[in-house]
């Protein structure tokens, strides 16, 4: 009987799968921008820019992201702002998401030789130059693996959506349990959340497939040299 509900809500499980791939993928893209924005202030050479960065960082870093879901979605409508389950979803994770992610840039930036980036200025190379040809190539190589690692965090922290009302994957699968055991009785919770299991599992692992493809693809400049 267990393995039927798997099959009988194939069209449930295939919608909350996109719904969690939406979630993710929207989180992800806000979060390096965020990332990418607040890592690059935080290296800023104005003290004032580079205190308020990392005020935001640790700030979001040191909130649970299951505070920053419940916040932002009973608490935003305070200040007027009304956000649905999905898009508070997002919310919460990409400001999260973007506070670690800025982290992982800023420490990135830095592994770069000081000394490189002077010896631009006092060349007279433009500061975008210095960015995009001096500190982009070096710094992409340490922050791919812990990046990656923070987008394998966001793709299970999709699951939080559950607790605001969100049709995502775990919440699929408590809908399917409750239904299975008011109608027809048992616990078939050990099945469906197997499979739900299974899902991540493989999403995780192709992800991490792809960030070693990545990191070879970078090295590979390197080796050569």
């Amino acid at each position: 009987m267990s393995l039927h509900l798997i099959t009988d809500n194939a069209g449930l499980f295939l919608r909350a799968a996109r719904l969690s791939a939406f979630i993710f993928l929207l989180s992800a893209s806000f979060s390096t921008v965020i990332a990418v924005l607040l890592g690059g202030i935080a290296t800023s050479r104005v003290g004032m820019l580079r205190t308020v960065a990392r005020g935001i960082t640790e700030f979001f870093r040191d909130v649970p992201q299951i505070v920053s879901v419940f916040f932002v979605f009973f608490g935003a409508p305070s200040f007027g702002l009304q956000f649905g389950p999905v898009e508070a979803t997002i919310v919460s994770l990409s400001l999260w998401g973007g506070a670690n992610g800025a982290e992982i840039v800023r420490g990135g930036i830095c592994a770069v030789p000081r000394h490189q980036i002077e010896s631009a200025r006092a060349l007279g190379v433009r500061s975008l130059d210095i960015f995009f040809r001096i500190i982009v190539p070096q710094a992409i190589r340490p922050i791919i693996p812990a990046y990656a690692g923070l987008c394998t965090i966001l793709l299970q922290s999709t699951s939080l959506g559950a607790l605001i009302g969100a049709t995502e994957l775990l919440k699929s699968a408590q809908i399917v349990i409750e239904r299975a055991a008011y109608f027809r009785g048992g616990m078939p919770g050990i099945t469906v959340y197997a499979f739900i299991l299974l899902i991540y599992f493989v999403a995780g692992t192709a992800m991490t497939r792809g960030t070693r493809r990545l990191e070879k693809i970078f090295a590979a400049p390197t080796r050569r040299q």
